[in-house]
């Protein structure tokens, strides 16, 4: 399963190893799921994120991150798979089963639209909150 060690960065970015909401890298799905519901209930890109709250969001973004391209990787490699058995004569696919591929692709779909919208709503607040502390900061 790919993983990734290094994050999409935006400026003052900690890496995901130093950061101490980011476990699991295996797990992005789930750590995702924890880490939103860790987060304030209104949360916008003119919200203001405590430090803690920042690093949640981070470590968040990098679970979105990882999990979409996990999912991106697998289908490009089962649409492979699917495409090398159905043009074998041999292979005797059976119907069914290809059926409930086709179900878990349409479910793993919008499950990254999920996330790449998850992903998107977070990385843009993290911005603005750095934007944000940095205008503070001067």
């Amino acid at each position: 399963m790919p993983t990734k060690t290094s994050p999409v960065q935006t400026s003052a970015q900690i890496p995901p190893s130093e950061n101490p909401h980011f476990h699991h890298c295996d797990r992005a799905p789930y750590e995702l799921g924890y880490l939103l519901r860790q987060l304030p209930p209104v949360f916008d890109p003119f919200f203001k994120l405590t430090p803690e709250t920042h690093l949640i969001a981070e470590a968040a973004v990098q679970h979105a991150s990882n999990a979409n391209d996990t999912l991106i990787h697998g289908l490009e490699a089962l649409g492979h798979f699917i495409y090398v058995a159905g043009d074998n004569d041999d292979a005797g696919v059976d119907m069914a089963r290809l059926a409930d591929l086709g179900c878990l692709i349409q479910h793993m779909a919008a499950e990254m639209q999920f996330l790449q919208e998850t992903e998107g709503s977070l990385r843009n607040a993290v911005r603005v909150h750095q934007e944000q502390s940095s205008k503070e900061g001067k």
